[in-house]
């Protein structure tokens, strides 16, 4: 018997990147998926792979910051399916600039997919959670900027920063329904929109893996491992933590620690 067996998961921006692997690492333990991405036809490739492997999935286009898109979603998602087990909020888009230099159109919009989304899937599939009877699993995907500064990453920081308290709320919300409420918070992932930034240059790279103690940047799968892990009932007992999967990144800083030496005191 696979971990997920039965069971129905929604994963939005799952047409590429971290939400991919979630979505096909889910369906290879059971679980029937729903990708929920704005980008129909990445949409469809996720599920294409999915059922090519023998998994069951389904594409439903969705704008997470569109509560009526959202809404929409999990009725179509209760009518083919039934249920609803685990939420992944995933969906992301990237805004690198200046704060003095940021557009408030941009700014909005970051935070309306990677806050405004989480909220609004939350509360939907919260409904449904709640109006069955009790039970459920909702994993946010938050990031290490969300206890981290970063320069040209301002709507990131803060978008992030709310996940993380999001989450905190909704699990003592909605633990008494039995609905438990986590969220995964990656380092930097090798991911196609991250090598297609500026950001990851041969130096960025170098720079970065300088301060990461384990001396890699993540993988899909790093993420994806700890997904299932808090979604599955191994972790029954777990509700609004937030779990940096890093490599060891926010441990400390190497550069901090080298001039502060024990043996140069």
């Amino acid at each position: 018997m696979k971990r997920f067996d039965g069971k129905v998961a929604i994963v939005t921006g799952a047409g590429s990147g971290i939400g991919r692997r979630i979505a096909i690492d889910l369906a290879a333990e059971g679980a029937k998926v729903v990708v929920a991405d704005i980008d129909e036809a990445a949409g469809e490739r996720t599920v294409a792979e999915i059922t090519a492997d023998g998994g069951e999935a389904l594409s439903v286009p969705t704008d997470v910051s569109d509560e009526a898109q959202v809404e929409a979603m999990v009725e179509v998602v209760l009518s083919k399916l039934g249920q609803i087990d685990i939420l992944v909020n995933n969906a992301g888009i990237t805004v690198h600039k200046l704060l003095v230099d940021l557009e408030r159109d941009a700014w909005d919009r970051q935070l309306d997919v990677q806050l405004t989304g989480p909220f609004l899937t939350t509360k939907h599939v919260g409904r449904h959670m709640i109006a069955r009877g009790g039970g459920g699993n909702i994993v946010n995907i938050s990031s290490v900027a969300s206890v981290m500064g970063r320069i040209k990453c301002g709507p990131h920081c803060v978008s992030k920063g709310g996940v993380n308290m999001l989450t905190k709320v909704a699990a003592m919300e909605l633990a008494e329904h039995g609905v438990r409420v986590n969220a995964v918070a990656p380092g930097l992932i090798d991911v196609p929109s991250q090598r297609n930034e500026e950001t990851l240059s041969t130096e960025y790279k170098t720079s970065y893996l300088q301060q990461v103690p384990l001396g890699r940047i993540g993988r899909t799968s790093d993420i994806s491992s700890m997904v299932l892990y808090l979604a599955s009932e191994e972790a029954e007992w777990i509700t609004g933590q937030v779990f940096l999967v890093d490599g060891g990144l926010m441990s400390g800083h190497y550069t901090f620690q080298g001039t502060h030496d024990h043996t140069q005191l």
